[in-house]
């Protein structure tokens, strides 16, 4: 499908790279049961749900704490949305369902993802060769670009957890190749995944078993292996998809580093404008429902200024992130980026440091 789709140590990539941002990896869909504001919300938090397991490589990834508090604010880091209608004839009547797309703010997002603890996998990731070959009864035959809907499954979970594989013309060589694919052997096909002007290769084995559907998967990259993995299931379009997760959980492992947000700890701001109590309920309240944010104290209060405290597991660079994308807080300072944290602190606000100074908007 031409674009959804000495051993190596998978747990350690062999250079550590610099984190490559791919914009396409910010994006999310969800489908929405009406138009209203309320639809709206929980279409732009799963559509932050997947986003979030597509750049961090792990599936169990919004079960993070941290991640949970970020989803009913999700809108706050939305730097854009559309929506569409989706026509639906397998019925034999048209059947229409509205989706909304979601683009979220890539600063916000990497900083949720650094404070959560959660591991970064770059966005410079592999579109593997898949060569599949299927056995349902009738031998094995090889999968190829003339049969995408056979690999749909494989092809729209590799979506969701942010790779892309590629499918093999069947030209006559490969056709012939068809018994190497059955018999797991990488190395007789790196020749042909080099034709493509590509060194990672999927190998996988789907057939019928006792238990259903089972399916044996190996990858490996500029003839290395990269990693094994089998599965079972009823269901054979489930089987066939084990083929995305597998390689996905493998790349993440190996290339996924964790994001520098700052130190956690306890920093205070200043913030003006707060003139009565309504700005002050609205202030606490955004402040508390801030993902990073664990804790927030009140430590003085003038009639120009409140100084407050933050309890928070990440660092004010990511903090200015956040509110940045939230129309809230607008930071007073000249240079936020000096006002904030170093990069290479290790401690947090130290008592002598000027204390970052914003405004209630």
């Amino acid at each position: 499908m031409a674009d959804a789709l000495n051993t190596a140590d998978p747990s350690k990539p062999a250079v550590r790279l610099k984190p490559v941002r791919d914009p396409a990896l910010y994006r999310g869909e969800a489908v929405m049961d009406t138009l209203g504001d309320n639809a709206k919300r929980i279409a732009t938090a799963q559509a932050l749900a997947q986003v979030i397991v597509k750049l961090t490589g792990n599936p169990a990834a919004n079960g993070n704490v941290v991640i949970r508090r970020a989803m009913p604010t999700a809108g706050s880091l939305v730097a854009e949305t559309t929506t569409r209608q989706d026509g639906d004839t397998a019925s034999g009547m048209p059947v229409y369902k509205n989706v909304l797309a979601v683009s979220f703010d890539p600063d916000a997002v990497d900083a949720l993802i650094g404070a959560a603890g959660l591991k970064y996998w770059t966005g410079a990731r592999p579109r593997p060769i898949l060569w599949l070959a299927i056995d349902d009864g009738r031998g094995p035959r090889l999968v190829t670009s003339q049969q995408l809907s056979v690999v749909k499954p494989l092809a729209v979970r590799g979506l969701e957890r942010g790779m892309r594989f590629l499918l093999p013309s069947g030209n006559n060589v490969e056709i012939a190749a068809t018994n190497s694919v059955w018999a797991l052997n990488a190395a007789a096909l790196q020749a042909l995944t080099a034709r493509y002007q590509n060194n990672t290769q999927v190998v996988g084995k789907v057939y019928r078993s006792v238990s259903g559907w089972s399916a044996q998967w190996v990858m490996t990259q500029d003839g290395a292996e990269v990693a094994r993995w089998v599965d079972t299931k009823a269901d054979p379009r489930q089987v066939i998809a084990s083929g995305a997760d597998g390689a996905a959980d493998a790349i993440a492992k190996r290339d996924a580093v964790y994001l520098n947000t700052g130190v956690a700890g306890k920093y205070r701001i200043d913030v003006a404008g707060v003139n009565d109590s309504q700005d002050f309920i609205r202030l606490m309240g955004y402040l508390q429902q801030l993902a990073i944010v664990r804790r927030v104290q009140v430590m003085q209060a003038t009639p120009e200024s409140l100084r407050l405290e933050l309890d928070m597991n990440a660092g004010m660079k990511s903090f200015y992130t956040l509110i940045g994308s939230g129309g809230i807080l607008r930071s007073t300072d000249n240079d936020a980026d000096n006002a904030s944290e170093s990069n290479d602190e290790t401690t947090a606000q130290p008592e002598t440091k000027t204390v970052p100074r914003f405004i209630l908007q």
